[in-house]
């Protein structure tokens, strides 16, 4: 990166995590909602959910020498537009009245997976772009950005179920 000149500041670097997460988090309360929606079963929400949070746990393991290897941004790239890709396939042809189980399953682990190839090259960029001397503040500011993006999905997400023409197919 010697051609690159550092910031102390970089708004695109900023808002990227930001973003993704905000969709990664409308993503899970839109499945959520979903699930329990068209099955009326709760436990199928966890069983869905705790297959998805054993797949990012594994994919995390594995991001990290990835990540190491190859060009950072790349990695970024690819894992939205798999995940971009799931949802317009899932969009396309998940029954909305009567899920399918594995679909469902299916679609998470997707999500999952590019969730786990998304964050650690966001976070591993950014020494590459911000002066050290400004690292600490950016990232806390950026921590501080993800999180809030944590706390407006569930509220934006709400007001998209207050919308009568939004099903889970128009919410992908």
């Amino acid at each position: 990166m010697d051609g690159i000149s550092k910031k102390k500041f970089s708004w695109p670097l900023f808002l990227s995590p930001f973003v993704s997460r905000l969709g990664d988090e409308l993503f899970i309360f839109g499945m959520n909602w979903f699930i329990v929606k068209a099955t009326g079963h709760a436990s199928l929400l966890g069983i869905v959910q705790g297959i998805g949070g054993a797949i990012l746990v594994l994919g995390d393991l594995l991001a990290g020498p990835i990540v190491d290897r190859y060009n950072r941004k790349n990695v970024m790239l690819v894992s939205d537009l798999v995940s971009f890709i799931a949802c317009m396939f899932a969009a396309a042809t998940f029954d909305v009245k009567e899920p399918v189980f594995y679909q469902l399953v299916l679609l998470t682990v997707i999500m999952d997976i590019g969730l786990a190839f998304n964050f650690p090259p966001a976070k591993a960029v950014v020494p590459e772009i911000i002066v050290p001397s400004a690292l600490a503040k950016f990232n806390s500011m950026a921590n501080s950005g993800t999180m809030m993006a944590q706390v407006l999905a569930p509220l934006l997400g709400g007001f998209l179920l207050t919308l009568r023409w939004i099903d889970f197919r128009t919410f992908l």
